[in-house]
């Protein structure tokens, strides 16, 4: 009953850092299912061996069941092999901190009582998976991208072979020996083993999207670009809308084919702005920001639909320009998950589009921005100073 019981502690703690760390290339529901079958399947196989064999199934059991799970683990994640075998041997890693901790904790402090092995067991996993979830799981997930672009896979080969030898230096099952250098020993290379994997994560975490911001500094450019030839054929046409919003020609003629566009998907729009021709903020910025905002806006709106279908959507845009400084909201109907990662929407709420092109806009004018979802209700307000020699330009 105990080997049996520690057996469903520690495979159930494998399978949930992992998916804690991975994404299934199911979805959800069929991913339970599976994750399901093979915790059964798994515990079943123990007992059956267990009560065929203690003696081999306490020299091989372990090892079969993690391998087991190691090719349950590269079937079902959607990484790449490599990147799925390195994140296995980060588990077996961590395994070997809450295997080790419970057994040295109940040995020091409980006098090797089993019970409270099972219990610290319990809680280190606990610990582990809250502190992945809380600080570490994004950043783990968006680094396999990184390490698909980034790390060859001999520099894998090492990283995983470091694990595996501080691993295996601290399970070794011929040292029995429970004096403080061993205890010392088993604390260091935890703490070496650890810092050089985390050392190593945030070299290729930070080269990964240091090529991701040139990336998009690129695409930046191209759409400025784009914008500007669009806005270069807009006043050469010299066509008069149909309603005036603002008084700005090239605010208007967007804001006007974004109502038009809202409107055929039968979105309500609310529309207040205060623009002269001169705003302060060179257009083609501004543009960045309103075109970038009215495409999450709508596609907030339609994501909410699907949530939704008689759901009633609408986009609000107020834009009041006040002393040195433009002030823009815009809010929008919005599914009521939608949530925010370091205070910026998700890119799956939005689309993919433009949130950090409106950041670095705002930024660029040493401005301030805030999103939020209040209740389905999606909310993008910014605060731009305008420079100086542009504020006495436009009333001058």
């Amino acid at each position: 009953m105990i080997a049996l019981i520690r057996m469903i502690v520690s495979i159930g703690g494998v399978i949930l850092l992992f998916f804690l760390m991975s994404e299934s290339r199911f979805e959800k529901h069929k991913t339970r299912i599976y994750c399901a079958c093979f915790y059964a399947a798994s515990i079943a196989m123990t007992c059956l061996w267990y009560a065929f064999s203690q003696e081999v199934f306490a020299r091989m059991g372990a090892f079969v069941t993690y391998l087991f799970f190691g090719i349950f683990a590269v079937w079902i994640s959607r990484d790449s092999v490599y990147v799925s075998l390195y994140k296995l041997a980060l588990i077996f890693y961590l395994l070997s901190v809450f295997l080790i901790g419970g057994l040295e904790i109940s040995i020091i402090f409980f006098h090797k009582n089993v019970w409270a092995d099972i219990a610290v067991r319990i809680v280190l996993i606990a610990v582990i998976a809250l502190f992945i979830d809380r600080k570490m799981k994004n950043s783990i997930r968006g680094f396999s991208e990184y390490v698909e672009n980034e790390l060859d896979r001999f520099s894998v080969a090492v990283m995983m072979l470091s694990l595996f030898f501080g691993i295996g230096f601290i399970l070794n099952p011929k040292i029995h020996d429970q004096t403080p250098y061993r205890l010392m020993q088993i604390a260091m290379n935890f703490f070496l083993t650890g810092i050089m994997q985390v050392l190593v994560f945030r070299l290729y975490l930070h080269i990964g999207r240091e090529k991701q911001y040139m990336l998009e500094n690129q695409l930046m450019e191209m759409n400025h670009r784009l914008l500007e030839w669009n806005m270069e054929l807009l006043s050469s046409a010299g066509e008069e809308e149909s309603g005036k919003i603002c008084g700005n020609a090239a605010i208007n003629t967007i804001l006007s084919a974004y109502k038009e566009q809202a409107t055929k998907e039968k979105i309500k729009v609310m529309l207040d702005v205060e623009l002269n021709k001169e705003t302060g903020i060179p257009n083609i910025d501004l543009i960045t920001i309103l075109a970038n905002a009215w495409e999450n806006a709508l596609y907030g709106c339609m994501e909410a639909r699907k949530e939704e279908q008689d759901r009633e959507c609408a986009v609000r845009l107020s834009i009041r320009k006040k002393k040195n400084k433009l002030a823009i909201y815009c809010s929008n109907t919005c599914r009521l998950e939608a949530s925010l990662e370091k205070g910026l929407p998700r890119p799956e709420d939005t689309g993919g589009v433009g949130v950090m092109s409106i950041v670095r806009t705002v930024e660029k004018f040493d401005g301030e921005y805030d999103f939020k979802n209040e209740n389905g209700v999606f909310i993008c307000r910014l605060v731009m100073n305008i420079p100086p020699d542009a504020e006495i330009s436009a009333t001058g």
